[in-house]
């Protein structure tokens, strides 16, 4: 018996979920596959599955809005606890003289600025903290 024999035999054993045991013998080898207990009809266990716990709604937290490039901040007329948009462009970020937009992911009131104007900041830095909007 070679290995894609016994490959064969494996898959074959773990496609037929039915299947219990299986054992070839050939040339003086042995090969024995045998689950410990046969798989649970669908049905059955959809039945016996406890009900669901109800989760109580987690409360907001704020969201971190972090930088995706690395450059200098150039700021938007933006203040803290000012309400902010899905999508509104609260800073660019130069690299290199090419510009890109820093949006916030949703909206809801901008609690902390956390860089300054002119600030250097690296790929991943904090920037901005938001609490989004309650639905």
């Amino acid at each position: 018996m070679n290995h894609e024999q016994i490959e064969g035999f494996a898959a074959l054993f773990s496609a037929v979920p039915r299947l219990t045991e299986i054992e070839v013998r050939s040339d003086g080898v042995s090969l024995r596959l045998r689950r410990s207990a046969p798989p649970l009809p669908v049905a059955l266990v959809a039945t016996e599955m406890a009900p669901r716990a109800t989760i109580p709604p987690v409360p907001f937290s704020s969201l971190v809005v972090t930088a995706e490039h690395v450059g200098v901040v150039q700021l938007a007329p933006v203040t803290v606890g000012e309400r902010v948009k899905a999508g509104q462009v609260l800073a660019q970020i130069d690299t290199m003289r090419l510009l890109s937009a820093c949006k916030a992911p949703v909206a809801g009131k901008l609690v902390s600025l956390l860089v300054e104007e002119g600030q250097p900041v690296e790929y991943g830095q904090p920037l901005f903290e938001i609490m989004p909007e309650e639905k």
